[in-house]
């Protein structure tokens, strides 16, 4: 499937703002489109605020390691925020076309070491989204997009 020019355009201006590549731009779109096309922008920017939290949370447990303070607790938040962003993006790529909900489920939802890793990088890359949100940017199909237009 290929992504709307506007998609394109959005994800392409993200990367500039952020001076970092999105590693999973068709995975990002397709989610987006599926979330705009679908009325579940609301699923979409909570998955994205969760992915935030999680690659965050995930930073500081590694800075501060297993015996830190509040390692435990950061640990139990992160898994439950996961777990939940996690069911959000299966929400949303149950969403898509056929063929490629299958791919996605596999390739970042099933139950293997690999699809943790490009789950995790798929965290990241709309973490990177989030932060472009946060310095300003405003996702089509928003109430914040709508109020610009007006």
């Amino acid at each position: 499937m290929a992504l709307r020019n506007n998609t394109q355009e959005l994800l392409a201006e993200i990367e500039r703002a952020a001076k970092k590549k999105i590693r999973y731009p068709e995975a990002v779109g397709s989610l987006l489109e599926a979330a705009q096309s679908g009325g579940a922008m609301d699923l979409f920017q909570e998955a994205a605020f969760l992915a935030k939290f999680v690659t965050k949370s995930f930073a500081i447990m590694k800075r501060i390691g297993v015996d830190g303070d509040g390692y435990d607790k950061l640990s139990t938040e992160s898994e439950a925020n996961l777990a939940k962003c996690a069911t959000l993006l299966r929400s949303l790529n149950e969403r898509l076309p056929g063929e490629l909900s299958s791919d996605y489920d596999a390739r970042f939802f099933s139950l293997t070491q690999d699809s943790l890793g490009r789950f995790l990088v798929l965290l990241d890359d709309l973490t990177t989204l989030k932060n472009w949100m946060l310095d300003g940017g405003t996702l089509p199909g928003t109430a914040a997009a709508t109020e610009e237009k007006e």
